[in-house]
């Protein structure tokens, strides 16, 4: 849904979420580090700010490959140094630290953060390297703890309620796409471009969410959204046959399995179960299409028009159910 400035409501909402929780985030961290007394407090600020995600979940797992990075980086950093003949200096002792830094984020690109405490081990202290590293270390673990601390405590927002509404935000959209594409083929409406880019964005949302999900039934998550995947190649084979030739005839029985086919994805987008009495009804419009298959002659061009059509829409019925049937899991 569209509001402000062409933004949705969510991302108004998120805007506001994680502008609040960065502003915690920073005093925190500048509080947590001047009680541990680390020297570094721009370090810890900005590991606490930047960890932050857009669910708890997000967060956290950031928080942990931060946490990783640091301890990788301060290992590959000293091993690094150590091997720096004496007399290459602080830019020789760099090159080599961040080599060996640079060639294993290569090959994980999450412990690219490592960088920051080989960093300061090659600009620091060559006969404290071990209390650089730690110092490094500590102050990266300490950002990524307090800002995992802040997006549990300050408006916090878990994935799985994130899915959750972007999943019924895409669930609308799927309607108006089923809308469009149907409108396309009976040749009643032309399709609008922005329903697909919606779809698009809700699904790209949803699976994000999903991604960063943690401790919830992940298995059920992914079962929706492959339905719902499926139920939309079901709409762009309808698109695709709306491309090739308008399918006349047929226009009262697809509007129909379109009327409730949008019925029944409105309900799941309120929350509410499919209604078996629509699953009926559409079943009823396609036998109709059947019929008008078997018996009418409009020629081989229309007829194969009619075909795809029809197989479109048994698609949709058939995604649609598969669909109902993942979310009652």
């Amino acid at each position: 849904m569209a509001g402000a400035f062409g933004f949705s409501r969510d991302a108004w909402r998120d805007a506001a979420r994680l502008g609040l929780q960065a502003g915690a985030a920073g005093a925190a961290g500048f509080l947590a580090a001047r009680a541990v007394g680390l020297p570094d407090t721009f370090l810890v600020i900005m590991m606490a700010v930047t960890s932050l995600q857009r669910s708890v979940g997000g967060t956290l797992g950031e928080a942990m490959t931060r946490l990783q990075a640091a301890l990788v980086g301060s290992a590959l950093g000293l091993v690094g140094l150590l091997a720096v003949p004496e007399g290459w200096g602080v830019a020789g002792a760099l090159g080599v630290a961040l080599a060996a830094v640079g060639g294993a984020s290569a090959l994980r690109p999450a412990w690219a953060l490592g960088v920051v405490p080989a960093v300061g081990m090659a600009l620091g202290d060559r006969s404290d390297v071990l209390g650089t590293a730690l110092t490094t270390s500590l102050g990266i673990a300490l950002g990524a703890a307090v800002g995992a601390l802040v997006s549990m405590l300050v408006w916090p927002d878990r994935a799985e309620a994130r899915f959750e509404r972007q999943f019924r935000v895409a669930l609308r959209a799927t309607a108006l796409r089923l809308s469009d594409a149907v409108g396309a083929v009976t040749g009643g409406r032309t399709r609008d471009p922005a329903n697909l880019v919606a779809w698009n964005e809700a699904v790209w949302l949803a699976g994000e969410a999903l991604g960063t999900a943690r401790f919830v039934d992940r298995a059920g998550m992914v079962r929706r959204l492959d339905a719902l995947r499926r139920l939309h190649d079901a709409v762009v084979i309808l698109d695709r046959a709306a491309e090739a030739e308008v399918a006349t005839g047929l226009e009262a029985e697809a509007e129909a399995v379109e009327g409730d086919a949008r019925g029944l994805l409105t309900a799941m987008a309120e929350g509410r179960a499919g209604e078996p009495a629509r699953l009926g009804a559409l079943d009823a419009s396609l036998a109709r299409i059947e019929v008008a298959l078997a018996t009418d002659d409009p020629g081989p061009r229309m007829h194969r028009a009619r075909d795809a059509v029809a197989f479109g829409l048994r698609e949709v019925r058939r995604s649609l159910a598969a669909l109902i049937e993942a979310g009652a899991a």
